[in-house]
């Protein structure tokens, strides 16, 4: 019997346990039924089951839905209802939006093409790196792909310019770029696939203009941070140009603009004119990547089995899944009795959103060295702060925003296997354990652009 296989059998059976105990032991009172125990029970069981990894996220989900159905906590029309909302058309329509707009090349070529204006100096291939992952950040929401695909570049920049592996300026090369391609995507509704994950614990549709509107200040303040950090903490003693000649040759061989690059620019052009002019014309956000994915199909940039294979159907289920079991806590009474007794405790960090934001910082983070999974993470959050928000007049948006975004560290590598895995592509510039000092740096950033963020969210009536 395999490590793995004990794993998960173990961890099932203690995932039941916990689930019994809970749904059967405690007395009903006024503000817990029995169906709302039992409730409470398979949430606990999808909690255990992702803590523990005896099964994957989106598989807990599942199992807890099914085990609703079981239970008569819910109906199958109850359990599976949220599949139906705009949230998780978006997160099907943006996700094979991707293949498309990679398959399409005009990623690739926009990127060489802003890296081939800069000098083979240290400050001048930091700005180009920091500029070509901001620009291409809205465009893909496949972080992966982004910086997989920059990852060579920059392995032979550090070469080209004569930068030692592993020294300050590989971290400031490397730093530059992977927040523009990677964690800053996260801005924007198009640029992360997390965002739909994010949806999916927020529990309501934002417009993607709305959803840039919300997070400017914390994606303007990375920015500008990350840049001092990577252009004058990393810098040099001493600066002398590189030859880069190599940037222009591989922009050059590129050739003209094809015609599925063309198509590409054109797609995403018209997708994202129509995102941001939502509230005018009132076409749904997943609809119109719906539309796009049509025009991309019917291009020849997508086919089926691509379809079938790169969709990323597992987070669809994820989503879909915990917006139907969070719909269950609020109707079963569950949000009230969670209220009432964390409600005195966690008042005083509700009370101020300048204390409840970093706090939450805080606490996501040292929450993620014990928690792997961050779906799991962020279920234990929306659980414990969920039902207070309401009371303080702060909205759902930045409980989620807040605590998924400074849980995308790699402070350590079991905590972001997927960073650890795209840091290994530039290991002729670094190592993980380099890569490790920007995301305590990373930290900082996000520590301050969060708290940065309060004023708007203020005038925005969302804290």
């Amino acid at each position: 019997m395999s490590k793995a296989y004990k794993r998960t059998i173990i961890g099932v059976v203690i995932s039941f346990a916990v689930m019994a105990a809970i749904a059967l032991l405690p007395p009903e009172t006024e503000m817990m039924s029995r169906q709302a125990w039992t409730y409470l029970g398979c949430f606990a069981f999808m909690l255990v089951a992702m803590i523990s990894r005896a099964l994957p996220d989106w598989a807990a989900v599942i199992a807890a839905m099914v085990l609703l159905c079981a239970t008569k906590v819910g109906t199958v029309a109850t359990v599976t209802s949220q599949f139906a909302t705009s949230t998780v058309w978006l997160c099907i329509g943006v996700f094979i939006m991707s293949i498309g707009v990679n398959n399409s090349g005009i990623m690739k070529r926009l990127a060489l093409w802003i890296l081939t204006k800069f000098p083979g100096t240290y400050a001048g291939q930091v700005t180009a790196m920091m500029l070509a992952g901001v620009v291409t950040t809205p465009i893909i929401p496949s972080s992966s792909a982004k910086s997989s695909m920059m990852a060579p570049v920059i392995n032979q920049v550090c070469e080209a310019v004569g930068i030692e592996k592993n020294s300050k300026q590989a971290l400031g090369i490397w730093f530059a770029n992977f927040m523009g391609t990677n964690q800053l995507g996260m801005a924007f509704v198009s640029g992360s696939v997390y965002v739909a994950l994010m949806l999916g614990f927020v529990g309501y549709s934002i417009t993607w203009g709305r959803w840039i509107t919300l997070a400017c200040v914390w994606y303007v303040v990375c920015i500008v941070l990350v840049y001092i950090f990577a252009r004058f903490f990393c810098k040099p003693a001493t600066e002398k140009a590189g030859n880069v000649e190599f940037i222009k040759e591989q922009y050059k061989a590129l050739g003209k603009l094809t015609v599925k690059e063309k198509q590409g620019i054109v797609i995403v052009a018209v997708a994202l004119i129509l995102w941001l002019t939502q509230s005018f014309h009132g076409i749904d956000a997943g609809m119109v990547a719906l539309f796009a994915d049509i025009c991309f199909i019917a291009c020849g940039l997508i086919t089926a089995p691509e379809v079938g294979s790169k969709a990323m159907w597992t987070i669809t289920l994820f989503v879909g899944g915990v917006l139907s079991i969070a719909n269950f806590m609020p109707t079963l009474g569950v949000s009230d009795w969670i209220a009432a007794i964390l409600g005195p405790v966690l008042s005083p960090i509700l009370s101020s959103p300048y204390v409840f934001v970093p706090c939450l910082v805080i606490l996501t983070y040292a929450l993620r060295y014990v928690v792997v999974s961050q779906s799991c993470s962020m279920a234990i959050m929306v659980a414990i702060f969920g039902p207070l928000l309401p009371t303080y007049g702060i909205d759902m948006f930045v409980l989620v925003f807040v605590s998924w975004v400074s849980g995308t560290y790699w402070n350590t590598s079991y905590t972001n296997p997927a960073t650890t895995g795209l840091i290994s592509m530039a290991n002729r510039a670094l190592d993980y354990s380099t890569a490790q000092k920007g995301s305590y740096v990373y930290c900082v950033i996000n520590l301050i652009a969060m708290t940065c963020s309060v004023p708007l969210w203020q005038a925005l009536g969302m804290v």
